[in-house]
């Protein structure tokens, strides 16, 4: 069914005049191309703004936290830290309590998940910061289900954007152009160019329509085709940032028995120079069947990645050490397939460097940045360019595009140094290390030490690692003094590595 594209449009325009004139007030309409993490939380954020809020996807997505062809990756690990838990919690009251009733599990993020370096452990204590397990699938769709209740929100699957609609008189962003699949729920409300055969009465996609918008919002990923677009209207490239890692893990879900790990709902081995193999073991909420499940991860660096098997998981287990992650793989009874995740390199692009930028335009989630994943900062980091979104919002649309890059750009600065710098501190990953990289490296060597025996110590690193506080908070006086008192005593000054047998955890 069509609408007249031009009442659409000549609509559109005079709310977005209207909303220029009165930054306070409501302009017509925003599109966010792509419901992924970023998508979600952007479509909540702009219906504070908009009367309109159309979410659009590609894929047809599931009522229930089930895959999709858009978002392989969902089924692997993931972690949601707990600063990402706090602002998801603040824009959907209730989130946390929703998936703890579907099973997933609530602690606190330094009792009930450990951290392991070296084949030792970080002191385990309370440090009153609530983390939430569940898997990525069961996030993601208890995001949708609150998103589609937003008044004014709608998302619309099975629709193709071929591209913004790009005015070049006004330098700005006009809305998007687009087809819709047969079977999507894209509604009568889009300026649809699909026709219906007279013939045999099927339905045919024709050229793409277009449809108004006061902002559209690139939340497409890392396979993100901005850079391709602003070339097309005559914008200079963004600068670039890539670390290569080269990272591959082997991941499977398990039976979850509690006897096997005693009161640890997560472990985290983190990669270090000499141990340069990371793993994850995660309780996850119940699969349809009701059975409680683990999800665990083992990975490597430079090719140095591991069989994707059963045995492959179990040899690469005993190499990292962790009991919990050697008891699950080794006497866990599997459920589904071993499954392969291999991730090339971290990328960030710079938008904010731009000297030009249309306006009506923005870029976030992983197509303005996408981490290795092995650090779980992603999802946190989409909540947290959300809340910049808003704050940028408060000033109207007039220079939004300039006023949200850099404040984005001040959220990714962090987790996007903590990443790379803890990346290049391993061997088999290439790129420049200067000074003042390998003088970091080495004090987190240190803390890694000294929280072992050392709550503060452990309570200062977890709570940055969680996003919670800066990293200067780790070389407050207080902290570096217990750090370089744990650290003299035990190895003399000097980072060395822990000396466990294979398949063994020095717990202390």
């Amino acid at each position: 069914m069509n609408v007249n594209r031009d009442v659409t449009a000549n609509a559109t325009r005079e709310a977005a005049g209207e909303a220029a004139r009165d930054p306070t007030r409501a302009a017509a309409r925003a599109v966010v191309i792509g419901a992924s993490m970023a998508g979600l939380l952007a479509a909540r954020i702009l219906s504070e703004r908009f009367a309109e809020v159309w979410l659009l996807e590609r894929d047809e997505l599931p009522d229930a936290a089930a895959a999709r062809k858009g978002t392989p990756h969902a089924v692997q690990p993931h972690g949601l830290l707990a600063r990402g838990r706090e602002i998801i919690e603040e824009l959907f009251p209730g989130f946390t309590d929703a998936l703890v009733a579907q099973g997933g599990l609530r602690g606190d993020v330094g009792q009930d998940v450990v951290f392991d370096a070296d084949r030792s452990r970080m002191a385990r204590q309370r440090i009153g910061s609530v983390g939430v397990l569940a898997s990525r699938l069961a996030i993601e769709a208890e995001l949708r289900r609150r998103v589609r209740r937003l008044p004014g929100v709608r998302l619309l699957t099975q629709v193709d954007v071929v591209e913004p609609a790009y005015d070049a008189a006004s330098r700005r962003v006009t809305g998007v152009r687009l087809v819709h699949r047969d079977g999507g729920t894209a509604s009568a409300d889009i300026a649809s160019a699909d026709t219906a055969s007279a013939d045999t009465g099927a339905a045919q996609r024709s050229e793409a329509a277009t449809v108004a918008a006061d902002l559209v919002v690139d939340c497409t990923g890392r396979g993100s085709r901005s850079l391709s677009w602003l070339d097309s209207w005559g914008y200079e490239p963004a600068f670039e940032e890539r670390v290569r890692v080269d990272l591959s893990y082997t991941s499977a879900y398990f039976v979850r028995d509690e006897a096997e790990c005693g009161d640890v709902a997560g472990v985290i081995s983190t990669a270090t120079p000499s141990l340069p193999r990371p793993g994850v073991l995660l309780a996850q909420e119940p699969d349809r069947e009701g059975r409680q499940r683990w999800v665990a991860a083992v990975g490597g660096y430079g090719g140095d990645h591991p069989d994707v098997s059963l045995d492959g998981m179990r040899t690469r287990a005993r190499a990292i050490g962790g009991a919990e992650l050697v008891a699950v793989t080794e006497r866990g009874r599997l459920l589904g397939p071993v499954m392969r995740y291999r991730f090339p390199h971290s990328q960030r692009r710079h938008y904010e460097r731009m000297a030009r930028f249309p306006a009506g335009y923005l870029v976030m989630g992983d197509a303005l940045a996408s981490f290795n994943p092995i650090y779980g900062q992603g999802m946190t980091v989409a909540a947290c360019e959300a809340l910049e979104l808003r704050a940028a919002l408060r000033s109207g649309l007039d220079g939004l595009a300039p006023r949200f890059f850099r404040a984005a750009a001040k959220v990714i600065d962090i987790p996007w140094q903590t990443a790379v710098g803890s990346d290049l501190a391993l061997p088999m990953v290439p790129g420049p290390r200067p000074l003042p990289v390998r003088l970091v490296n080495a004090y987190i060597a240190q803390i890694y030490r000294a929280a072992a025996t050392d709550p503060v110590v452990a309570t200062a690193f977890l709570r940055v690692m969680h996003m919670l506080s800066k990293p200067p908070s780790l070389m407050v006086p207080g902290v570096m003094w217990r750090v370089y008192r744990a650290g003299g005593r035990a190895t003399g000054g000097v980072a060395a590595p822990a000396t466990a047998p294979a398949g063994e955890l020095q717990v202390r």
